[in-house]
């Protein structure tokens, strides 16, 4: 773990000179990863996962030994020291004959395992979050270009028909016509520029980037990737990382179960030393000592530690449930998704782009009406909108698909 967190941090720091420079390009795997180098809940999760490993060291400490001096029959005719007195020297250990230790160390073991799942998962959100928001941002960046260019065009059609109208060979309300399409694409770019704005501000808060940063996303948005194959005949719920962490729950619900029990068991508590009394004479003790199990047995604990099983293994078939369905639904819209675009997206928008180019040209040569025109040009920039939205669907079930698959 701590191995992958300077990776991360060495690759943070050596794109943070492309991050932080105007109209960068920024791919996905360098969002991602400067994501996972800069995201400080990522360093929080790292800091538990330490922390929960020093508390398994600890777990498995030997306790210390005890040792005791004591001193008997301090009267009133002895001296300062108490030279008629009895003197005691005592060393005791306890051996935790019970299994306290080892069921700590499986409880702590499987809290540090739980740890690093956790700081696992959090990595996997945050590469997840900043995925979607990059083709989020693609998208909206790809549409105020899109409405750029047809904002473009009508300024060079208005300029066109405006020295038209100066000859006299069209009418005004013609010229309207035109003047009032290229008010709504403007607006509408205007509009395109804002949601980009929005978007490329919501990456940089995925990727903990300065929020004046500004990329040019250089991932092509209609390259059509493909979702990660996943291993022949496995589990999507060992896949996952929500699954592992319920698996680890039993484990974890098991472990304190053994550890109750233990705790409802004595220990034993040897003691060795020995004594000088008046005369100076020395003689050894020894001795050992054990709770009697008579009135407490821990067995309420125990109870409760199985029920506690029981619990974890109910979460652990909700969750393998939730994931299945979740896998069934991400495939089911991927599926959809790619065939929306490849069967009705993409060719309607090459259709609508070859109409277009047709009434321009016939437009242009005397032979179309301006209101078929500007149909024209209305059906090719929806169905250009809807292109790109189609690949922005596409890109995040693809995305969507890998994580619930585990695959990311």
């Amino acid at each position: 773990m701590k191995r992958f967190l300077w990776f991360y941090l060495l690759t943070g720091t050596f794109l943070w000179a492309q991050v932080c420079h105007a109209q960068t390009n920024l791919s996905l795997q360098n969002a991602v990863s400067y994501a996972l180098a800069h995201r400080p809940e990522l360093r929080a999760a790292n800091a538990k996962v330490s922390a929960a490993e020093d508390l398994q060291k600890q777990a498995g400490a030997l306790p210390n030994p005890r040792f005791l001096f004591r001193k008997e029959d301090l009267r009133s005719g002895t001296s300062i020291l108490g030279e008629n007195s009895q003197t005691y020297w005592e060393g005791s250990q306890l051996l935790e004959v019970s299994g306290k230790r080892s069921g700590r160390i499986d409880v702590a073991k499987t809290g540090a395992a739980q740890s690093r799942l956790q700081a696992e998962l959090t990595r996997r959100e945050i590469a997840l979050a900043a995925r979607q928001a990059y083709w989020t941002a693609k998208a909206t960046q790809a549409l105020a270009d899109l409405y750029q260019q047809d904002s473009k065009y009508f300024d060079e059609v208005i300029a066109y028909h405006a020295a038209r109208f100066h000859e006299g060979k069209i009418a005004e309300v013609d010229l309207l016509r035109i003047r009032l399409q290229g008010q709504q694409i403007r607006a509408a770019a205007a509009n395109a520029e804002l949601d980009s704005e929005k978007a490329q501000l919501a990456l940089a808060r995925e990727m903990n980037a300065p929020a004046d940063s500004r990329w040019t996303l250089s991932d092509d948005l209609a390259n059509l990737e493909e979702p990660q194959p996943t291993p022949s005949g496995s589990d999507p719920a060992t896949l996952r990382i929500e699954g592992q962490i319920a698996k680890e729950g039993i484990a974890e619900a098991q472990a304190r179960t053994r550890l109750e029990r233990a705790n409802g068991r004595p220990d034993l508590l040897f003691t060795g030393g020995y004594k000088r009394d008046a005369g100076n004479l020395d003689a050894p003790i020894a001795g050992v000592q054990f709770d009697l199990p008579l009135f407490n047995r821990n067995r309420a604990a125990v109870s409760a530690a199985k029920a506690q099983t029981e619990a974890a293994q109910a979460s652990y078939q909700a969750t393998s449930n939730q994931i299945l369905a979740e896998t069934a639904l991400a495939r089911r819209e991927y599926d959809l998704r790619r065939n929306q675009f490849v069967n009705v997206f993409r060719p309607l928008r090459d259709q609508a782009v070859e109409i277009s180019n047709i009434s321009r040209a016939a437009y242009q040569a005397g032979g179309l009406d301006l209101i078929r025109f500007l149909d024209a040009e209305r059906a090719r920039v929806d169905a250009e909108l809807s292109y790109v939205r189609a690949l922005e669907s596409y890109h995040l079930s693809v995305v969507e698909l890998n994580y619930t698959e585990g695959m990311d």
